[in-house]
């Protein structure tokens, strides 16, 4: 057997490669620069030489692309011996770079990040992230070079959520578009795909995955230069080309501001734990959380504090859950407590978790006592969420969802908060044990704030192309040898036959109030429990995968609209 793969190997490197590079323009001007294009996985090397033309014309330097073809097309491959082959292959013919780029296509910018980062530190000045994005693992590393993040909005295999990930750390945590030094600009293309950055058929994975572009292969590629080339031009120009072309990327930067606020709106809200990492209120670190613990009690001794402490600023909790969900648990509209006022706050904990208890609370007013005067009522109430987040987010590839798939979150009970309110004569069994549309409000609020708060473009393709959402009754969650099966009941999400829709449904767990929430913690009352969608997966459905079974690539019928 292994003789086979070392002859089947020998064959690959007799056949030979496709590696190719292009000398300069003539009649450009300036330094001579080296560019090396590191090929996507399974992507042909053939089909940069497009984009590679388009730079070149771009750009008002002498540029040099060099293409290589690594073993079975795939970067991880003879990487460096590749390089510098191609390198000297560009000297022999007279070559004479001031500056060496490189610039890396979907699995190929992951290895750039690699090389850039381990032996080829200091060999390359500048990185270009084309169809990828600097790694969480690289975020606040001090080896890359000044690195350019160019992708289009339509990528289905890195999606804009991971992007406006990017653009959170790399632009608005750095000071903004025009912060001085900006060294990791993020630039949006709109209506560019994964493979607006090559040409030809796309490779399986590429077509299995991707959304249609909107804009014509020839288009996309003179957008792509020209970013490119003022990224080049301001770190390498005169001091008059830097400025010029330094103005063009903080313009482009800005627009990508715009292109990504609806969906970084979605994840604050949200919670996302890749913006800033949740707080423990067992711990608190961030002063304007403010979350009262209850019942911080333990059965075991408790865990001890989490290492290292979250920052100071780290997320509380979920705002959607405190601000929207609560406020439809508590279904106060309609009734005497219609101008109360609830007060909620959220935090993240494991639902599971038992050292300490965690459980949402009234707190005001005092448990056994009630409102005497529902419209003028103040409660003051806690909630518990966990975000789920699919272990696949892990390999940082952004091919799969990044936000959360359900949150599994802790409420008061409509019972316990109307009881609270004073109202009268409430009826457990209508507010809450067979209620099978508490949790499903939520979950359509979350999808009709996501397809209001999106793009009026992204709204439009999607209502016109995408899979809508339709929400079902809740599902009751029981009991099974463990305890109750709601924590593992999960959010569930289930296409139609004819795959025009999907449906999404809830399981609940509620549990009957006692003596206004008055009795020991031990004592489960007056909760309901909701498995809910959070409007961060609402909106990359929206934006994302609700758009590849009918406006993806993979369906060999369509037409790229352009």
């Amino acid at each position: 057997m292994i003789r086979i793969l070392i002859s089947a190997v020998l064959l690959l490197l007799a056949r030979g490669d496709d590696s190719f590079f292009l000398a300069p323009l003539e009649g450009k001007q300036g330094p001579e620069l080296a560019l090396i294009l590191v090929q996507g996985a399974s992507c042909p090397v053939k089909g940069y030489k497009p984009v590679g033309e388009a730079i070149q014309k771009a750009s008002p330097f002498k540029v040099w692309v060099g293409v290589p073809q690594h073993l079975f097309d795939l970067a991880e491959f003879q990487f460096e011996a590749k390089v510098n082959d191609m390198l000297k292959q560009m000297e022999n013919a007279g070559m004479k770079a001031h500056h060496k780029v490189m610039m890396g296509h979907s699995l190929g910018a992951v290895q750039s990040q690699f090389y850039a980062a381990g032996s080829g530190q200091g060999k390359i000045d500048a990185l270009v992230l084309t169809a990828g994005t600097v790694l969480r693992k690289y975020r606040n590393s001090t080896k890359l070079p000044p690195t350019l993040t160019i992708d289009g909005d339509l990528d289905g295999l890195l999606r804009i959520t991971r992007q406006a990930e990017a653009y959170f750390h790399q632009v608005i945590k750095v000071g903004g578009a025009d912060a001085p030094g900006l060294d990791r600009p993020v630039v949006l293309l709109e209506g560019l795909d994964h493979w607006s950055f090559s040409s030809g058929d796309r490779p399986s994975n590429v077509k299995k995955n991707d959304i249609q572009p909107e804009v014509t292969m020839e288009a996309g590629h003179a957008m792509i230069g020209e970013v490119v080339a003022d990224y080049m031009s301001s770190l390498f120009g005169s001091d008059e080309e830097k400025a010029a072309a330094g103005t063009k990327i903080v313009g482009a930067v800005k627009k990508t501001g715009e292109l990504v606020e609806p969906v970084l709106a979605a994840l604050h809200l949200e919670g996302y734990h890749y913006l800033n990492p949740p707080c423990n209120s067992d711990y608190p670190t961030n002063p304007t959380c403010q979350y009262a613990r209850y019942p911080d009690k333990s059965l075991l001794p408790p865990a001890g504090p989490p290492k290292p402490m979250p920052p100071a600023d780290c997320t509380c909790g979920s705002d959607w859950v405190a601000n929207t969900a609560a406020s439809i648990v508590a279904g106060f509209e309609e009734t005497p407590a219609s101008q109360a006022k609830l007060v909620t706050k959220d935090a993240f904990h494991d639902v599971s978790d038992v050292r300490p208890f965690h459980l949402p609370h009234i707190f005001e007013p005092q448990p056994g006592t009630a409102c005497s005067d529902p419209s003028t009522c103040f409660i003051n109430a806690t909630t518990v969420s966990m975000p789920i987040y699919d272990f696949k987010d892990d390999f940082d590839t952004g091919l799969w969802p990044v936000t959360a798939s359900e949150f599994r979150t802790k409420f008061k009970s409509r019972e316990a908060l109307q009881q609270a309110a004073g109202l009268k004569d409430v009826n457990y069994t209508a507010t809450d044990e067979l209620n099978t549309e508490i949790c499903k409000s939520i979950n359509q609020a979350a999808y009709d704030w996501a397809l209001k708060a999106a793009s009026s473009i992204a709204r439009d393709r999607f209502l016109k192309h995408g899979q809508p959402l339709v929400f079902v009754e809740d599902k009751k969650s029981g009991f099974g040898p463990r305890g109750p099966t709601w924590i593992h009941d999960a959010l569930s999400f289930t296409p139609s036959q004819d795959k025009k829709a999907v449906a999404v449904q809830s399981h609940y767990f509620p549990l009957k109030n006692k003596k206004l929430g008055d009795v020991p913690f031990i004592q489960t009352v007056g909760y309901h429990y909701c498995k809910l969608l959070s409007p961060a997966r609402a909106m990359e459905w929206i934006y994302v995968d609700g758009l590849k079974e009918f406006y993806g690539t993979r369906n060999d019928q369509i037409q790229i609209v352009v």
